[in-house]
Order: C-alpha cells, then structure tokens, then sequence
C-alpha cells in the first residue's frame, strides 16, 4: 500500500487530501483545506515530501490539429509546430494525445488534441513546492483530473463532465477516456442555475456540429452534485457523478475534495510537467543536498585537524620542557611523531576539499536551457579533469531524414553548446547509418 499526497489549487484556497493507493483502491486518510495564501507555511511544517499537484491554469489553449499519420516520437514535435501558429508565448508546457482518424483529400490523417498552458505558470506552481523542499511527481491541469473520474466509470460512450469552484465552470467531453473538448465560464452563482443549464445545452450543440459527438449522460462534478433548484432540463441527460465503490470516504468528503481524489486516477500522460523539468528541478535540490553535505563533511574535517593541531601543540611544549628538564626526551619525541603521523592522515583529505573545482551547477543550469532542435541528447557524461576543467561528451541522434539537415542541426547544437561560454569542442563524429553523433567538449570554470 502505497501513501501519498494530492493537492488541487482551486481559487483562493487549497484543497489537500492525504490517502493510501493499492492498485485501483483509494483510502482517504486525512483532507485540509488551507488558504493559498498561507500554502507555503503549511508545505514548511508538512512532512509529506512528494505531491501530485492539479491546478486550474488561468490561461491556457486547447483544441484538436489534424496531422499527418505518424509514429509517436515524432507526434510531439509535430503538434509543437501547429501550437506555435497559434499562440504567442515561445516557451509554453503541452499534453496531446490522438482521438481518431479520417481521411481528408484521399488522405488518412489523425486527430490530436492539444492542451497547452505557458511556461511561466507551470514554473510558478512547480517553484513552490521545490523551494520548500518538495518533489511535484505529476503536475495535472484540473479538468484533467476530473475526467480520470468519468474515464473510469464510462466506457465507449461520448459524455460531458461540468465541476467547477466558486462561480467558476469548466465543461469537458470525453469519449474512451480521451478528452475532445473544453470550455472554461463563469456562472452567476455558486451553485447549478438555469444559466449552467443554458451553457451545457449550448456547449452539447457545439459539440454536435463540429465534432459530431452527443453525450450520453451530463455529469455533476463535486459541488454541483449538491441538491438542485433549476427550472429548464439539459437536452442530455442529467446525472450526479456518484462516489465509486473503490474510493472509500464519506460523501461529503468526495464531493468536497473530488478533484485531488480524482487526481489518483489521472494517467502520467495527462501530465503536463515535462520530463526535463522535473529533472531540471531534481538537479538543483540534489546540488543543493550536495553543498550541505560538503559544507558539514568540510567543518569536520576542519575540527579534527584543528583539534589534531592543538595537541601537536602541546606536545611541542611538552618537548621543550623535557629538553630544558632532560627528562624522558627519547620518550616526548616518540609520542610527538606518533601524533604528527596522526595528523598527517588527515592531510589528504584537507587537501581534496581545499582543491579548485569547476562550477558543476552552472554548467547543469545552462545544459538545460541549450536549444537544441532537431536533435535527441541519448546520453550526457560528464568527467573531472585534473586541469580544473570538465570533460562534456553529448551521444544522441539527429531527428532529420537527410545528412544535410542533420549537420545543419549538429551545427546549430555546437554553436548553441560553445554560446554558453567557456566550452571547447575537442572533437566530432556522426554515424550516418543510424543517424548518431558523438561530441566531445571541454568546460573550464569562469575565472
């Protein structure tokens, strides 16, 4: 039995439950809700280290892109391209995943929805748990994991979701466990109204017409669920999403706290924190580890010699004092020498961690900000010189088809690699056959 924590940030407040998982069962131990403000007081004092975090990201951009019928690794890069052609920022995190296929022109192509949020929030949301100390082992956008819910109790048939948190809404349909759309509103009011029930119908008619999907049931998420006061009835029906038999709490518990509750079930795929960085952040707090261990290994070692050289010193008095009494001289300088070897022992170690070394963490901070389009990095070894320097071999493989495209791309790295400043490039070479590359980089520290 596995326990873990799930946070959900839903307006201005915090959703936290804490529960055991083995296989599909969910246990609730204990649930908190705490204002967002107060967050990271209650991440200090929290001895949970791991969270998997869900998060309803302000903006954020969503449809389905045609694409050419492709294998997987290459899906991502294309779906990259059509998102760029629609947004502005440069540096955003998506999840994509195919729905369908069809043909168009003679031409079978798929169907892929996207959902992209820009990478300044992610990085917010990420930030606040590694700060104090935390690992974020899945970032999942809110409806995301509301879906997982209804993924797991509908299965082949299209149907539409709604939860939302305060006046906010977001409605999502969803067919085999794939999400096709979503659409984000305000309501006037806290609980469902008969302008909630205007919108599902509006939203059920989109739907119809673009996507020619028809829901077989409209779901109440969470608080909707509560006892309803409306007038008008959804042309779909209208069902209160119920808390399944496998997650085991109070009602009110799961209507409360279902969006964390849900997050258990997201698949990793619905993840939007990419797997660089997560082991950007990884990194840092292991560097961040390694310098308090240097710094408490360095005050160790730096009291044992200093305690090491203030008996040295007093056996040099004990010398003089012998020599000026005559007494035992023989016998004081055996001792002192078996107390010099004692320290000498030391020495080594002293000098290890008093030797220059390059800057490790620089070098790791500005690897994981290198472009590098068109190229996949297989393998990255880094290796102490003894001339204050790091010996950087990248191996990976180029993603382009021709070799001039390829060098083109391994140029292009080269140049990005020796812009960080301080790096060298010893040498080269590509294996056309399979399309792999070797280059071998020498970084010096800055002076």
């Amino acid at each position: 039995m596995r326990k873990t924590a799930a946070v959900s940030f839903e307006g201005d407040s915090v959703r936290i439950v804490h529960a055991s998982v083995r296989g599909k069962g969910i246990t609730v131990k204990k649930t908190e809700t705490v204002p967002e403000n107060e967050f990271d007081n209650y991440l200090r004092r929290e001895k949970a280290s791991e969270f998997i975090v869900t998060c309803q990201f302000r903006e954020s951009h969503h449809d389905i892109v045609t694409t050419p019928v492709v294998k997987e690794q290459f899906l991502r890069k294309i779906v990259e391209s059509e998102i760029r052609k629609v947004i502005t920022q440069k540096d955003f995190s998506f999840i994509c995943a195919p729905v369908g296929e069809k043909v168009v022109e003679n031409r079978k192509v798929m169907e892929v929805f996207y959902y992209a949020v820009p990478e300044d929030p992610v990085r917010n949301v990420v930030e606040r748990f590694y700060d104090n100390g935390k690992t974020v082992s899945a970032l999942y956008p809110s409806v995301f994991s509301a879906a997982a819910l209804i993924g797991h109790g509908v299965y082949g048939e299209a149907a539409m979701g709604i939860f939302g948190a305060g006046k906010s809404r977001s409605a999502f349909f969803i067919k085999k466990g794939k999400i096709y759309f979503i659409r984000n509103y305000e309501s006037f009011e806290s609980e469902l109204s008969d302008f909630d029930i205007q919108n599902i119908n509006m939203t059920t008619s989109y739907c119809f017409q673009n996507l020619r999907l028809n829901p077989s049931s409209v779901f109440l998420i969470g608080a909707l669920s509560d006892p309803l006061h409306i007038n008008t009835m959804t042309t779909a029906p209208l069902a209160c999403l119920s808390r399944p038999e496998y997650i085991h709490c109070d009602r009110e518990i799961f209507n409360e706290f279902i969006v964390p509750v849900a997050s258990f079930l997201a698949p990793k795929t619905s993840s939007i924190l990419s797997g660089g960085f997560r082991m950007l952040y990884q990194v840092k707090n292991y560097m961040a580890y390694a310098t308090k261990a240097f710094i408490i290994l360095a005050l160790l070692c730096a009291g044992a010699v200093s305690y090491e050289f203030r008996n040295m010193t007093e056996k040099k008095k004990q010398i003089q004092t012998a020599k000026k009494s005559g007494v035992d001289i023989v016998n004081v300088l055996a001792e002192y020498d078996a107390r010099k070897e004692k320290v000498n022992k030391y020495m080594p170690v002293v000098e290890f961690l008093n030797r220059p070394s390059p800057d490790l963490q620089r070098l790791l901070i500005s690897l994981g900000t290198t472009d590098i389009k068109g190229i996949t990095l297989n393998k990255v070894n880094v290796l102490s010189e003894n001339d204050n320097s790091l010996s950087v071999i990248f191996e990976g493989t180029a993603l382009s088809d021709t070799y001039a495209a390829m060098q083109d791309s391994l140029d292009h790295m080269a140049e990005e690699l020796v812009k960080l400043g301080n790096m060298e490039i010893t040498r080269r070479s590509v294996e056309l056959k399979d399309r792999t590359f070797t280059i071998e980089m020498k970084y010096k520290a800055a002076p």
